[in-house]
């Protein structure tokens, strides 16, 4: 895209330049005649080398440290230029202009010329001032946005000694309520404390990025690793042995799990999306064929804990749910592994058939 973007001001450029050295070529509206065709558009690259100079040396070097010197800098190129143009046709315009110079004096009939090729050129001159200072606006306001989306990421905390600062919302881990203040703990394990209501943050951070999972307890949907319908397993973080599981308030809100669920396959579908297009390289990583070591671990984990469920399976190998789910069902597949029981209280089963058995992982 950026690539585009070069070309295209680059024909514009070019389309600009050419239209120019046309039209003075054929127009002759603000000064003489200049005896050829090769002259009229040798006064059009003047202008030109004028405007050019003024948007690339003039303006970035002089206006914003010498605006004084950068204005007088701009009047005299339109002075220099505009002689220079009545200086490369002299001899043909004193020629077929003899009269006309006799009687209203030599200085008289150039200086009339020369005052028009002068307000042409600064009025010329003044769309490279006009485009420089549109672009600088416009980095200006850019760069007042980014400040302005930065602090409204930021909400401001209390640590330890009281002292309050700003922290940014994306480096919350979850936040929960403890009497009138809620502590704010972030993922690089730091625990901050603000005095406001449980409701009150829900309200300030909006409920497409965090969720409230229970009364005193909100977690936004990024650090949420896998749900099963009563309690939501979070991402794993340095500061923790074992990702932390926190249960669901199904009672007070029975569609939090349909929620989180819908989040959750979202960010499947973003990953799913951003496969690369070599398909090598995508069968290499996909989590369609787990490893042998990580089935090998949830294997052995079941044997060893009948009845087990995936968030049991995530908390002890520290695996994510997708990894967990592709082994589940490629060991219930071979007939390795079962699920036995309800929904809700059910768990996976180590199969002892013989015909399991014999079964090889890979």
């Amino acid at each position: 895209m950026k690539h585009q973007n070069t070309i295209v001001i680059i024909l514009v450029n070019i389309l600009f330049c050419a239209i120019l050295l046309w039209f003075f070529s054929y127009n002759t509206f603000f000064r003489p005649y200049l005896g050829s065709t090769a002259k009229e558009f040798l006064s059009g690259l003047l202008l030109l080398i004028t405007l050019y100079a003024n948007y690339f040396v003039l303006y970035p070097k002089l206006y914003r440290s010498h605006t004084f010197l950068y204005w007088l800098s701009v009047v005299m190129a339109c002075l220099v230029t505009g002689g220079v143009e009545l200086l490369i046709g002299y001899s043909y315009i004193v020629k077929s202009n003899a009269l006309i110079i006799n009687e209203c004096g030599f200085f008289g009939y150039f200086s009339k010329h020369l005052v028009f090729i002068f307000g042409r050129n600064l009025i010329f001159n003044f769309f490279p001032f006009m485009l420089r200072e549109w672009k600088q606006l416009h980095q200006f306001l850019v760069k007042e946005l980014q400040k302005v989306y930065q602090y409204a990421r930021m909400i401001d905390v209390c640590d330890g000694d009281n002292n309050c600062k700003h922290i940014s919302i994306d480096d919350i881990f979850y936040c929960k309520k403890y009497g009138n203040e809620t502590e704010v703990y972030t993922v690089d394990g730091a625990k901050y404390t603000r005095y406001c209501t449980i409701k009150y943050l829900i309200q300030l951070f909006g409920n497409k990025e965090f969720v409230r999972i229970s009364p005193s307890l909100i977690v936004p949907f990024r650090r949420i690793a896998s749900c099963d319908g009563e309690t939501v397993v979070m991402k794993p973080v340095p500061w923790t042995e074992m990702p932390l599981t926190f249960k669901l308030d199904t009672q007070r809100n029975p569609q939090i799990a349909a929620v989180i669920y819908k989040h959750l396959r979202a960010d499947m579908e973003d990953t799913d999306s951003a496969r690369p297009d070599n398909k090598e390289v995508w069968e290499r990583r996909s989590p369609s064929v787990p490893p042998k070591e990580k089935l090998d671990a949830v294997l052995n984990y079941i044997k060893e804990h009948p009845g087990c469920r995936s968030t049991e399976l995530m908390s002890h190998t520290s695996y994510s749910q997708t990894t967990i789910e592709r082994c589940l069902s490629d060991l219930k597949k071979r007939g390795l592994v079962e699920y036995s029981g309800s929904k809700k209280k059910g768990g996976y089963h180590f199969c002892s058939h013989s015909h399991a058995l014999d079964c090889p992982l890979l």
